[in-house]
């Protein structure tokens, strides 16, 4: 059953407020697509059935990554593939974050900024876990924060443990207590990204390289407070197709 109310009719309502409260293009750009959905301002499409000759009009989708209507039975089936994947241990909760100077390089080359936040991310992972052992981590990109912003940051779902050289499984020395120092992983994490960016296509300037060294990165880490199941849900409801990794 079809909510009488959605978003969508909100915005439309309310949509000169929506272009006028300063909001930046991409933001405007994203919610005019989620108004739009579905309706005439997008056209539409006829189908027709060979049997019976019964005809429809169904008007096009935005197909916007964060539209509700268009990307929410993705989001379910993401939430139901991860929950087969748990594995019966404890789980931690790590959110690796980049700091605001590479903000301007994330929006001039968010491909190239966003596939070196994974990569450190999971080379921070492993080389804590040790040469030889086998880690597993799911990771999603998250690029802006609450407060609609620009904040690149990915979440990780990481096991409270290792696959050693013989196929074993090795919990974490911690007991389950904490994953890693996140101290010495935000030192780490913040190497392995510089050290990557160095070596990519990207033209960074030394002051740039100067200020990531003078900034403390962000590592957090912490048990969740509910399942690991919890934990997957949570981060569905904000993640869609193109978001995704594991």
């Amino acid at each position: 059953m079809r909510a009488k109310n959605e978003v969508a009719h909100i915005l439309a309502r309310s949509w000169d407020e929506v272009t006028s409260s300063g909001l930046n293009s991409w933001q405007v750009r994203t919610l005019r697509a989620i108004k739009d959905c579905r309706t005439v301002a997008l056209g539409g499409h006829v189908d027709g059935c060979d049997s019976c000759g019964h005809i429809q009009i169904s008007y096009n989708s935005c197909r916007n990554r964060h539209c509700p209507k268009c990307q929410g039975h993705k989001r379910v089936q993401w939430i139901e593939a991860r929950e087969t994947e748990l594995l019966p241990v404890p789980y931690f909760h790590v959110v690796f974050t980049l700091p605001d100077a590479l903000n301007g390089l994330a929006i001039h080359k968010p491909k190239i900024i966003y596939d070196i936040l994974f990569r450190a991310a999971w080379e921070t992972v492993e080389s804590f876990t040790g040469n030889g052992n086998k880690a597993g981590m799911i990771s999603i990109l998250h690029t802006w924060g609450q407060n609609l912003s620009l904040h690149p940051h990915i979440h990780c779902i990481i096991p409270g443990g290792f696959v050693n050289q013989d196929g074993k499984w090795k919990p974490s020395k911690s007991e389950g207590k904490f994953l890693f120092p996140v101290k010495a992983m935000s030192k780490v994490y913040r190497a392995k990204y510089v050290a990557l960016l160095r070596t990519s296509e990207m033209e960074v300037e030394q002051s740039t390289y100067d200020s990531l060294f003078k900034k403390e990165w962000v590592v957090y880490a912490k048990r969740p407070f509910g399942s690991p199941k919890s934990v997957v849900e949570y981060l569905g409801r904000y993640t869609l197709d193109s978001d995704l990794q594991s």
